[in-house]
């Protein structure tokens, strides 16, 4: 399951990312791109909720978010891991290419 989050609630994406890593899906809903990897995203987090947990954040909604991790591209995913980012997709990414990451935090 994806989950939306907001600068409001981020704080507990970083609490959660100390536990397990955590992907962060910057979006906006007039990206093409955005709304093409949203899919990919979400499977992974389907696929083994006990590995890792999807959120996404729309960045016309909080921009604030969005600077604070200057992502300046759409899509923007990023991997945090203990509170910090520790990996940035700024292209189409692949299920299988982020596992292979995880797998190896």
């Amino acid at each position: 399951m994806l989950f939306h989050t907001s600068e409001e609630y981020f704080f507990e994406v970083l609490e959660i990312s100390e536990e397990m890593p955590v992907l962060v899906d910057f979006y906006a809903p007039w990206c093409a791109p955005c709304r093409a990897l949203e899919p990919t995203v979400e499977a992974l987090s389907e696929e083994d909720p006990d590995q890792v947990i999807a959120y996404s954040v729309n960045t016309d909604t909080d921009p604030e978010l969005a600077q604070r991790y200057a992502v300046k591209n759409l899509p923007c995913v990023l991997l945090f891991r203990d509170g910090k980012p520790v990996r940035r997709w700024e292209k189409d990414i692949s299920v299988e290419e982020i596992e292979q990451i995880i797998r190896n935090l």
